[in-house]
């Protein structure tokens, strides 16, 4: 048989207890991962990626619905609570370099030797690699995104998966995002130095007028040996007449 004050103890522990567990209710939990908070807080313009439409391939069905607010994304993440998350690229004006492998850091180290270190914000998935960069003005300089052996430029109409989507996680979440490289723009845009020759202004040239004499030239002086110039002679230039000294 318990004691007293046995009994009042446990119910104390009880009411303790059940104090904590109405207050974690009442709590208001946000279903947002802190990467998906963290990536909407640098401007990305992130979407969910469903369960159903990543089982069927179509990874960016929801893409209209991409947004940085944070009170529109928990309402995508009630609507989808098995979701993964993706980033627009074109809406958040990146591009990102998708390294696969081994192969693809190789060439990444080939393409970027005779340029400084990038400490970039970057995210991986097992062996595959996403690096970040605000894109460049500019086209893309080809349909095909693949710029080397494991190297693949995200950027118009793409998107990509961010933390903690399927595991992977941020290399570098300190990291801020550097502008595209030199190497990068040269490779896969199309930036010219200056204007277009196209977009210059042809200047309009005023049509050539050809002078020419009418009247007769004058009768040889007396006393000198020296001819008039014919047409054929210096004393004409550019069908213009040259009067000579009397």
């Amino acid at each position: 048989m318990k004691s007293i004050e046995q009994f009042f103890s446990e119910q104390n522990r009880r009411n303790v207890i059940n104090t904590a567990c109405d207050s974690q209710q009442r709590k208001p939990l946000s279903p947002l991962h802190d990467e998906v908070l963290q990536a909407a807080s640098r401007g990305f313009q992130v979407f969910p990626e469903p369960e159903m439409a990543r089982l069927f391939g179509q990874q960016e069905q929801l893409i209209d619905e991409a947004s940085n607010d944070t009170s529109r994304l928990k309402e995508l993440a009630a609507l989808y609570p098995s979701c993964l998350w993706r980033v627009a690229l074109d809406q958040s004006r990146l591009c990102v370099i998708r390294l696969d492998g081994p192969e693809g850091r190789a060439s990444l180290a080939r393409m970027s030797e005779d340029e400084a270190d990038c400490l970039t914000l970057a995210a991986q998935r097992g062996d595959t690699v996403w690096i970040f960069f605000w894109r460049p003005k500019g086209v893309l300089r080809a349909s095909d995104r693949r710029l080397a052996t494991g190297v693949t430029i995200l950027a118009d109409n793409d998107s990509c998966s961010i933390p903690p989507s399927a595991g992977s996680v941020w290399l570098n979440s300190w990291a801020e995002i550097e502008s595209a490289p030199c190497w990068l723009k040269k490779l896969a845009f199309e930036i010219p130095d200056g204007p277009s020759v196209k977009a210059l202004p042809v200047p309009t040239l005023p049509l050539a007028v050809t002078c020419r004499t009418h009247g007769g030239f004058e009768k040889q002086h007396r006393g000198t040996s020296k001819a008039y110039p014919n047409c054929n002679q210096a004393g004409f230039r550019g069908a213009y007449r040259v009067a000579l000294r009397k």
